[in-house]
């Protein structure tokens, strides 16, 4: 295992794997914390870059203390992806979420003996489970686009998603118009419309291939759906993350007021949105 940047950690696997998750028979791995990939892991467990607690005492090692539960680590930086290895394949896969698990506990003795077994020690090795989903070597961008006052996904739905955040994002499934091309890994950006708060207000990924279901409208034709991720989400009271009038302004060649959910977006425009998001 081995560290690629601040966003992406290489992992070496068995080929069987990297079919596996391609496939969407695997969506998860778990590694389990130990002397030579500890400092890797625990930097960047979480879904996030961490930074050691500085003031617990070095000997503790504290990448190990117990902390009630709860993984001991400061958040400092988003991990976005996990690159698997074979000895003949690569797979970039997109973290979807990563849970810390307490493993065996133990009571620390001193620097260079091994802890004592101990159900109640103040030391642990935690297991990370990362949810994953293989990463396309170009993903595309979509256009999603909410109107809370006819969707029936409503404001009030959106302050309960807000309020159930696991992690800075929640999960939901959305029509989308332009199906034909999309796929699990592709991202999105949401659109508001229709009110004072109208512009982007999350972003993510999709987690599945479009399927079809009953129509959210509740008449007798057939619509196509992805299951989400959205991260980041604008409260519902404040500002969006990037203001309508502001998208009219930088990218004038979409027609921001009127269109359909699930419009497949040019490079271009994608790249226009991410500048004005990262200013």
């Amino acid at each position: 295992m081995e560290k690629m940047s601040e966003a992406t950690v290489v992992i070496d696997v068995e080929q069987r794997v990297i079919d596996e998750v391609r496939s969407g028979d695997i969506a998860g791995l778990t590694a389990e914390l130990y002397e030579d990939n500890m400092e890797l892991l625990l930097e960047t467990a979480h879904g996030h870059l961490l930074l050691c607690v500085e003031e617990l005492p070095a000997e503790y090692r504290s990448c190990y203390m117990y902390n009630g539960g709860e993984f001991p680590y400061i958040l400092k930086q988003s991990l976005q992806f996990l690159l698997l290895r074979s000895e003949t394949d690569r797979c970039l896969t997109v973290i979807v979420s990563v849970k810390p698990t307490p493993g065996r506990r133990f009571s620390f003795q001193k620097v260079g003996e091994p802890g004592v077994d101990n159900p109640d020690g103040d030391c642990c090795l935690w297991e990370m489970n990362f949810e994953i989903i293989p990463a396309p070597e170009k993903p595309k961008v979509y256009l999603m686009r909410w109107n809370p006052a006819i969707s029936s996904f409503t404001e009030r739905d959106y302050r309960e998603s807000m309020a159930h955040q696991d992690h800075g994002s929640f999960r939901m499934n959305w029509s989308i118009y332009e199906w034909e091309e999309a796929n699990r890994g592709d991202t999105f950006y949401m659109l508001r419309t229709g009110d004072d708060k109208a512009g982007i207000v999350f972003y993510g990924y999709f987690l599945s291939d479009p399927y079809t279901g009953e129509d959210w409208k509740g008449t007798s034709r057939r619509r196509c759906y992805v299951d989400m991720i959205c991260s980041n989400p604008s409260p519902a009271d404040d500002a969006p993350l990037i203001p309508l009038a502001k998208l009219k302004e930088a990218i004038p060649s979409i027609d921001w007021d009127k269109g359909h959910s699930g419009e497949l977006l040019t490079d271009e425009v994608a790249e226009a949105i991410g500048k004005l998001l990262g200013e």
